[in-house]
């Protein structure tokens, strides 16, 4: 089964994208990418073909799909396309977020083939899930690219295939509502513009890079990670005692990867 493969993936800190790289290398030399993680990226509409292969990578918020994807989502379609669907979570649980994004995509014409569930270093601090996906779930990535390929080649009519079946209920975990909250800036600003140019929501004025909208911001920490003076930081009381409690929790627990095929 020769098909033209695709990758589509929102990556705010670059573990989505790294998993998704590394299945995608596995099946073809020849990929085409659509990083949707800046907004610019998801305007227009995508469809897919018969011909082609697509692997949608998304991270977990609170055990389900970010919102604001579920809304870009419904502009790609596709046409009895077979697709591999891969959730990254940040150690705590990816609850039903991989049933919602293969039921997003099956109803939208698409066809699973696979399921992945990975770990990435969380958002929130470096203290949970720290340096994930490593080297190990590289290895797991590639190796569950190997299986795809071989299960591709074995067949003819993807219409005709078993239907995937991944962890998840339905009706989906209630979304939990964040405070409203925003990372500060530090005096150390140096006002180059990168958190305001690669902020997913463009939630950062351009011309104060201090000014920020809390009602656009997803607290993805993009602009944290990429500071490159380390001048963003979040102070919430809040959110202070939500990583205190995944520090305490889970910063000595190891998930491994979870795999439907």
């Amino acid at each position: 089964m020769n098909k033209k493969l695709n990758l589509l993936y929102f990556s705010a800190t670059d573990t989505t994208a790294r998993v998704v790289k590394e299945v995608g290398k596995a099946i073809s030399d020849e990929v085409k990418e659509y990083d949707i993680t800046l907004p610019g990226t998801r305007q227009e509409k995508l469809v897919f073909g018969c011909n082609e292969l697509v692997i949608v990578g998304v991270p977990v918020y609170a055990g389900r799909v970010p919102d604001f994807l579920i809304d870009y989502f419904e502009k790609v379609k596709g046409n009895n396309t077979p697709a591999i669907f891969i959730v990254v979570y940040g150690n705590r649980d990816y609850d039903d977020a991989l049933l919602e994004l293969k039921n997003y995509f099956e109803a939208n014409g698409f066809i699973g083939i696979a399921g992945g569930v990975f770990i990435g270093e969380h958002s929130y601090t470096t203290k949970v899930a720290t340096g994930r996906p490593d080297i190990d779930d590289l290895k797991t990535a590639t190796k569950f690219g190997m299986k795809i390929k071989e299960k591709l080649n074995g067949i003819e009519d993807c219409t005709q295939t078993k239907k995937l079946i991944v962890k998840g209920n339905f009706p989906y975990k209630e979304r939990k509502s964040m405070p409203q909250i925003a990372p500060e800036t530090s005096d150390k600003c140096i006002k180059c513009g990168v958190c305001a140019e690669q902020c997913p929501m463009r939630a950062i004025d351009f011309n104060n890079f201090k000014d920020i909208d809390v009602t656009k911001c997803i607290k993805c920490c993009r602009c944290i990670k990429g500071c490159p003076v380390e001048a963003k930081s979040i102070n919430n009381e809040t959110l202070n005692k939500i990583i205190q409690a995944l520090v305490d929790n889970l910063s000595t627990v190891r998930y491994e990867p979870e795999l439907f095929i």
